[in-house]
């Protein structure tokens, strides 16, 4: 968890707000022994990243209505009930809105986990198809029964074959980590036209994708709005604050800058 931003961020935003709080990042093995690790510690609350925001749904007490919705869990608020959220779809949403996207008819998903359960939900009501694919097909497939409840259809790809739908589609979202430190892209941006793309990396703030796709006249955008959006929505949910998201932002620029810079 060295290469996360979430701790500038957030202990950035802390010192702002004047909350006597600290932020830490750990890579866990066990997730139901850090949990109950965190609530013996007393903690407020925390974040669940990949691979853990699906299988920690089993050792909380309660779901809001959205998190029972996707299935995937990236916020909990510790108290005398273990409560699961899933902010990710504030950031989608926000993402989204500033691609000046609204609607339209099909969408490309590259990736079939937890992120791109929060990608659907966000695009409930404003697309009616969504191509998906992954490398495991029959996770994509256990897509579906989402896919029915938000009113979308849903059409697996297998990884070989994705960039076949992007003639067919208005919007791509890559919910891969590949990309992350411009290890290589998770599809050839080299073939994008006049399409939307979101991009779902934060490291780099602009990816290989993201700068491709807007070479080619894409309107695209990285995964840094969405990441600040979740952290902005997750310390309402601990704190009851209104953070200043420019502030995180800023934060995490220095960071990853310095990340770059050093690797």
């Amino acid at each position: 968890m060295k290469h996360s931003a979430s701790p500038v961020i957030h202990n950035s935003s802390y010192r702002e707000l004047g909350l006597n709080a600290v932020y830490l990042a750990f890579d866990v093995l066990r997730i139901d022994v850090a949990i109950e690790g965190l609530r013996e510690l007393g903690a407020v609350g925390c974040n669940i990243t990949i691979p853990h925001k699906e299988r920690v749904i089993e050792f909380l007490d309660s779901l809001d209505e959205r998190a029972s919705l996707i299935g995937a869990v990236n916020v909990i608020k510790f108290g005398d009930e273990l409560l699961g959220f899933n902010t990710d779809v504030d950031g989608v949403k926000y993402s989204l809105e500033l691609l000046g996207v609204r609607n339209g008819e099909s969408v490309l998903i590259l990736g079939a986990g937890g992120a791109a359960r929060a990608v659907l939900t966000s695009i409930s009501g404003m697309f009616s198809k969504a191509y998906i694919s992954s490398r495991d097909i029959e996770r994509v497939k256990r897509l579906e029964g989402l896919c029915l409840k938000l009113g979308i259809e849903c059409i697996p790809l297998p990884w070989e074959a994705r960039e076949q739908a992007l003639d067919r589609v208005e919007l791509l979202v890559n919910a891969t980590p590949l990309g992350t430190k411009g290890e290589g892209m998770p599809i050839d941006a080299t073939k994008l036209s006049g399409i939307a793309v979101l991009d779902l990396v934060y490291n780099p703030p602009e990816t290989d994708l993201v700068r491709i796709a807007r070479m080619k006249g894409c309107r695209a955008i990285g995964g840094l709005k969405m990441l600040i959006r979740q952290a902005s929505v997750s310390e309402r949910i601990w704190f009851g604050v209104e953070p200043d998201e420019r502030v995180m932002e800023e934060a995490a620029l220095r960071f990853l800058g310095g990340l770059n810079e050093s690797s």
